[in-house]
């Protein structure tokens, strides 16, 4: 399968270079994925410990049980967002399957955001089309057909009066394949998203539907 690892089926947000996308504020460069679309730029300085701010909203309920693809995706995206919006990396897993490219993005996404002491102003992806198995497989994997886009978002500082840092890049309309791990508690987790025009490569990022 295509971007993941070689670990296990059924893995979390691990921190390796799993998605190809540079880490925010880590270190790398953003710039373009090989499929063409645009990915994060956000950059900062490491100078702030890893302190998990207290959250400035209450987390939005999943509803990831099921068959409902739509309304599956929906609400990992929204939670995801929630996240990037409220960085801790200790509650990527109840989006992502540990040791799965959209785990390692997310992770580092949200360590990028902590060390900066920063968060997303978030817009919600617009989900168009998704495409699957009818009803739900019986198995702990489905791969979904999804048409999807999101605005730009900006990254902003918790320092009072800062300006916005940068900003995670829109990415326009786009065939998607995503695949999602069923957890033993029957909850849908990402695994990978990528660009149905992915080379395949070990290499080729994640899409940053989230």
């Amino acid at each position: 399968m295509r971007l993941r690892l070689r670990l296990a089926a059924v893995a979390g947000l691990a921190l390796a270079g799993l998605s190809g996308c540079s880490a925010l504020g880590i270190g790398g460069s953003p710039g373009a994925s090989p499929s063409g679309l645009p990915q994060p730029s956000y950059l900062v300085p490491a100078t702030r410990g890893m302190v998990t701010p207290t959250p400035r909203t209450a987390a939005p309920a999943l509803a990831t049980t099921g068959g409902n693809w739509l309304k599956i995706l929906t609400s990992l995206s929204a939670y995801g967002q929630w996240l990037v919006g409220n960085p801790n990396p200790a509650l990527v897993g109840n989006v992502a399957t540990p040791g799965c490219a959209m785990s390692g993005l997310l992770t580092r996404q949200l360590l990028g955001l902590l060390e900066g002491n920063a968060y997303v102003q978030t817009s919600p992806a617009v989900i168009s089309s998704v495409v699957g198995p009818s009803p739900a497989p019986a198995g702990g994997q489905v791969i979904l057909d999804v048409v999807a886009a999101r605005p730009a978002e900006p990254v902003v500082s918790r320092a009072s009066g800062a300006p916005t840092i940068s900003t995670f890049t829109a990415f326009p309309a786009t065939n998607l394949q995503v695949t999602l791990d069923r957890g033993t508690d029957g909850k849908w987790r990402f695994c990978t998203v990528e660009a149905r025009t992915d080379s395949g490569a070990p290499d080729d990022p994640s899409v940053p539907l989230i």
